[in-house]
């Protein structure tokens, strides 16, 4: 099939942001067109607007007469995020508790249980687990009634996976998940948002720890 300019740029910048998010490219590290110029068999045109897009999404810095750089969120920033993320959330889980199908909530448990395995290789633990925490995060919001919320915490979604890695507590958070998801299965509103908070708030005391040891 033959893609059409903006297919492919769409395609380049998901590619850029996945290796944003994922640390392959660092934060701060300036960003050669060139080398995806390279990979893709493109044009400038498609990478520029490719990298464009991922400006507008906040993953991506332009510097003018510089050049373009993956993000670098200062400490402050990383707070704020994980600030907004828990009033957001907090406020999209009484909207969603009793809109979320029970069959996803099961399969999502049945995750959170499977990450319980010890016998996993670090990185499919890692892998895995990023995966199941932004399947629950975004179920609760995709789930509220609320579409500007929906559409506002899709930036934010995009910030939160990239200081995911930072949250080295995974057994931890785990456990926290599998509170969560027992209380929403059960739509017990006070418990699942009690469960919520807490995981969040562990989850940036995490995140500003790991931090202030870099």
């Amino acid at each position: 099939m033959k893609l059409n300019k903006k297919s492919l740029a769409d395609q380049i910048a998901q590619h850029i942001k996945n290796r944003i998010v994922n640390i392959d490219i660092e934060p701060g590290e300036k960003i050669n067109l060139s080398d995806f110029e390279e990979e893709f068999g493109v044009s400038r045109a498609p990478v520029r607007e490719a990298l464009q897009s991922l400006v507008d999404q906040g993953l991506v810095q332009v510097r003018p007469r510089v050049g373009y750089f993956a993000v670098e969120l200062t400490p402050k920033q990383i707070k704020d995020i994980c600030e907004l993320r828990k009033l957001l959330e907090s406020f999209a889980l009484k909207q969603s508790i009793d809109q979320i199908p029970r069959n996803r909530l099961d399969e999502l448990r049945e995750k959170t249980l499977e990450l319980k395995n010890e016998q996993l290789p670090q990185k499919e633990l890692r892998d895995k687990f990023d995966r199941t925490d932004e399947e629950i995060h975004k179920l609760i919001i995709q789930n509220s009634s609320n579409e500007f919320l929906k559409d506002f915490t899709e930036r934010l979604h995009n910030l939160i996976a990239l200081t995911r890695h930072l949250n080295k507590r995974i057994q931890e958070a785990n456990k926290e998940h599998l509170k969560m998801l027992n209380a929403m299965v059960d739509r017990d509103l006070q418990l699942a948002k009690r469960e919520l908070e807490t995981h969040l708030d562990n989850v940036e005391a995490k995140i500003m720890e790991s931090l202030e040891e870099d």
